[in-house]
């Protein structure tokens, strides 16, 4: 707890260190800058529209007689679908060509959503590619990481403004920056300096345009007069070096790039990012400045060169003239002209600046250690350090704080000086890149510094150990808006960290009193993938986890091995291992979610190995030649004298199955005509973890009728299971109180899955919690469904895991919903409506506009009426009343999959 505590203090004054300066000038026109990225369809001329902010780079689109070209095509696949969608309203003309103005993968990432049925042609350079074949070559990958940082990957929403030229959107594989796997080759090349295609009935002019990259082209359009200069211009002075580390740009090449595109009579001028600039007099005034500013910066540079100056020297001797330095359109949001002159220099003339003191210099640490012997000790050059910092001569005080950390690197206190001097100077910092790279690794190092301290306390702890009660009153839990203090259900607020999405690798749960402290905390040496952790009545907790790494690698998502029951302390008193659980002799894991019954059994959510024989014995195509999972469900009856177990019940996928692609393979029929049934192969176009058809991601539990409703991820609907059936049952189609077996009696969200409707019908999207409100609250019996309302292709995502995917995640845009139905039923018996889909009545909805989960998340209904919403991502919670007003929000210290609230008599036990 300690560590927690002291990584959120550590973090907390970063925070407050760049709050304090955030209403500066800098900060400010930072801000500003976003105006540059308002999501927008922009109708530069006749039949040519640009769409900006949706992705991180702009994408285009010519209209042509019968088709479509698109120029770039974004990042993700989800903002690309969004992109599509809007120009689909323009015009429904199939896409014919695709043309790449440069390689980088926020240009070309979303290219498969352009493709259609009819293959395009995809143009690029005839380079293309050729930045990255030196790193791939070289087995580099270090960049990714500094790529992270000048992106400001890891940082919180609250100190993200943008990135300079493009709004704060991050790529599928948060590590992997600037190149993309999702890119489609191209298929036809520029191989000339010129090249005129006609596609569409449009002539387009491709022109080799070197600058940002080697492999760079400009788009001309002569009937509309636009010009599309992909990354070689955008509203910011250009990166004419990245600090994620490039290969040498070619800053004269760049100047000459830039005068071809000049002598264009161009009416609208769209570049890779930012908004398009629209006029011709505007056009060539601002393609003549930025032409002149890049020239300027490799002339004089090479002038400074020729007198002998270095480049520490140059940035000084190098100075925009104010004309170009006033204009709006090259204000060091992106690039720097600082930059610029280091990378002519090393472009000309290497690493060596031509000091001879520098051809051999002495290394960090041996220089650290004479100046550390100059300043009277360590002690003073801390001391100096500090006294940097608090004068704000924070470069200053950084780069004392190096030769101290060159000496040892785990000396706490210079990081800390180091951290809060690098939070300092990203305060007036206007470039983006510098800004996110300055915060990024102030809360590296931060973080380093709690990680040092959490491990010197935990180290003589013993495996299985927990601590009982955490740092009472530490305040954990920030009460960010409590807008309506009379409908508060005052309970306390249960949190467990879900391992998938936290930046770290505790297992915890904890007990929040109404002003957000800790009251109880049950800590666990069980790691990863424990989403849901639920309180029993005894004070200690059912929970999931990993004991045996090994035993779940190559699992699906959310594996895990272990299940445990602990007592208040959260010390284990009964576990049982997935790897001793044997009832179809195949392998299974735990996953995402369980439950306690109320006779004390547990039902638990699981995945089965199917191997290739099984599943293609089932009629079911998935695996390939593959092994193959099926979902299922597990009841336990857990011994806690004896440290035993006893299976008493199981239901599994694969008994339930129909498909209609293979009539001679068993489970085979028409899908329209069982309902009951599960469509192993539904979607049909599903390709992300093909191998998981269903992803059941919740599950609970409905005494009085004994049935089970459970949310699958893939099929963007709720099952409900009769769990009256016996284990034989359970496996077929008759028997159990509603005489069907396993068979489905009721499904919800999505009739296209079992071929009753169609994906306008579809009203859930990536839903992550399905639950019975329980008897004795306000809408007793209804479903309460927590709807993630994700996009489609964001299922992707899910694999990822860990803070990399967080990041990745958080950049998703939407609305998440709340849908509290309750099902049709006539004497029992679900019933299906005349247009063949299950009917349900929808008696409440939420969603707002600031509200959005796109990964995991839930929806509990409380005593007062209230409901608690979870997004897991965002770590917080709110409390909405019934009306739909917002009653509270808290921002909590880690993901959590679903929060619960207790009244204060639920767990007086652990109040005492």
């Amino acid at each position: 707890m300690k560590k927690l505590i002291g990584t959120l203090c550590l973090l907390a004054l970063g925070a407050s260190l760049l709050q304090a300066q955030e209403a500066n000038d800098a900060t400010q026109r930072l801000r500003n800058q976003n105006a540059q990225f308002t999501e927008q369809i922009v109708n530069v001329a006749d039949n040519v529209y640009v769409a900006v902010g949706y992705s991180v780079s702009n994408v285009s689109m010519v209209v042509g007689d019968d088709g479509v070209v698109i120029i770039d095509t974004g990042m993700m696949g989800e903002a690309a679908e969004r992109i599509a969608k809007k120009f689909r309203e323009i015009t429904d003309k199939p896409v014919k060509a695709i043309i790449y103005t440069h390689s980088h993968g926020d240009h070309t990432g979303g290219a498969p959503v352009f493709l259609g049925p009819e293959r395009p042609q995809i143009w690029a350079h005839v380079n293309f590619g050729s930045e990255a074949r030196p790193w791939k070559a070289g087995g580099l990958t270090y960049q990714n990481v500094r790529g992270a940082r000048q992106a400001g990957f890891k940082l919180p929403l609250e100190q993200r403004i943008n990135n300079g030229v493009a709004p704060v959107r991050y790529p599928k594989r948060g590590g992997e920056v600037f190149s993309s796997s999702q890119a489609t080759n191209p298929t036809h090349f520029l191989e000339d300096e010129r090249k005129t295609i006609k596609v569409a009935g449009v002539e387009l002019e491709l022109v080799a345009a070197p600058g940002e990259t080697n492999d760079g082209l400009f788009v001309w359009d002569p009937a509309s007069r636009v010009l599309f200069a992909g990354d070689n211009f955008y509203r910011s002075f250009p990166n004419l070096y990245a600090i994620r580390g490039t290969p040498n740009r070619n800053v004269r090449l760049w100047a000459e790039s830039l005068g071809r595109m000049a002598d264009n009579d161009a009416v609208a001028l769209v570049g890779g990012h930012t908004n398009p600039i629209l006029g011709a007099e505007q056009v060539k005034q601002v393609l003549t400045d930025y032409r002149d500013a890049v020239q300027f910066i490799h002339d004089k540079t090479v002038e400074g060169i020729n007198k002998g100056l270095t480049p520490d020297e140059l940035v000084e001797y190098v100075q925009l003239p104010k004309r170009l330095a006033n204009k709006d359109y090259l204000q060091p949001f992106y690039g720097h002209p600082d930059w610029g002159v280091r990378t002519v220099f090393s472009g000309y003339l290497g690493w060596f600046d031509g000091n001879a003191t520098n051809l051999f210099p002495l290394p960090p640490k041996a220089e650290a250690e004479r100046m550390v012997k100059l300043a009277g000790g360590k002690d003073n050059l801390l001391q100096a350090a500090r006294d940097a910092l608090a004068k704000d001569d924070n470069q200053w005080a950084a780069q004392l704080t190096d030769h101290l950390l060159a000496i040892d690197k785990a000396d706490a206190d210079a990081k800390q000086v180091k951290a809060d001097a690098l939070t300092k100077l990203a305060r007036s910092m206007v470039n983006a890149t510098a800004r996110n790279y300055y915060l990024t690794v102030a809360r590296e190092l931060r973080e380093q510094v709690s990680e040092a301290e959490g491990v010197a306390e935990t180290r003589p702890r013993q495996p299985k150990q927990t601590t009982t009660i955490a740092s009472i009153g530490d305040a954990v839990m920030e009460k960010i808006d409590l807008a309506l203090p009379d409908e508060l259900y005052q309970g306390y607020l249960f949190w467990h960290q879900a391992d998938e999405l936290a930046t770290d690798v505790d297992n915890y749960a904890i007990l929040l009193d109404p002003e957000g402290k800790v009251a109880h905390r049950w800590d666990t040496d069980l790691t990863g993938g424990g989403h849901t952790s639920y309180l029993l009545k005894s004070g200690g907790l059912l929970r999931t986890g990993i004991r045996d790494r090994k035993y779940v690698t190559g699992q699906p998502v959310a594996a895990t091995d272990t299940l445990q029951i602990t007592d208040a302390t959260g010390q284990a008193v009964w576990e049982l291992s997935a790897k001793d659980i044997h009832f179809s002799g195949n392998k299974i894991t735990f996953h995402h979610d369980l439950l306690p019954l109320p006779n004390g059994n547990i039902l638990v959510l699981i995945y089965e190995e199917i191997s290739p024989r099984e599943a293609a014995a089932a009629g079911w195509s998935a695996g390939k030649k593959n092994t193959v999972w099926s979902d299922g469900v597990l009841e336990i009856k857990p011994n806690l004298e004896k440290g035993s177990h006893e299976l008493v019940w199981y239901w599994r996928f694969i008994d339930h199955i129909i498909q209609d692609q293979n009539a001679k393979a068993a489970n085979y029929g028409v899908i329209a005509d069982h309902p009951e049934k599960i469509d192993g192969h539904f979607p049909k176009s599903y390709a992300p973890m093909s191998a998981v058809r269903q992803h059941l991601n919740s599950i609970d539990y409905h005494p009085g009728m004994d049935q089970i409703v459970v949310s699958s991820f893939i099929y963007n609907e709720i099952w409900v299971i009769d769990h009256s059936t016996t284990i034989e049952q359970a496996a077929g189609s008759a028997g159990g109180r509603r005489g069907k077996g396993g068979d489905l009696l009721f499904r919800y969200g999505n009739p296209a899955a079992y071929a009753r409707g169609a994906e306008k019908d579809r009203l859930f999207q990536n839903q992550h919690d399905a639950n019975w409100v329980d008897e004795g609250l306000p809408g007793a019996g209804n479903i309460l469904v927590f709807n993630n309302n994700t996009g489609a292709s964001s299922i992707a995502r899910v694999g990822a895991g860990g803070a990399a995917a967080a990041a990745a995640q958080q950049q998703l845009q939407g609305m998440s919903n709340v849908h509290e139905i309750s099902p049709t039923v006539d004497h029992g018996r679900y019933v299906i409506g005349k247009g063949g889909a299950f009917e349900a009545k929808q008696i409440w909805f939420w969603e707002h506009k600031d509200f959005f989960a796109p990964f995991q998340g839930g929806a509990r209904r409380l005593p007062n009426g209230n409901t608690l919403l979870t997004d897991t991502v965002g770590r917080r919670v709110w409390e909405v009343a019934s009306n739909g007003d917002v009653v509270v929000r808290y921002k909590g210290p880690a993901p959590t999959f679903k929060a619960f609230k207790y009244s204060a008599e639920q767990v007086a036990n652990l109040l005492e």
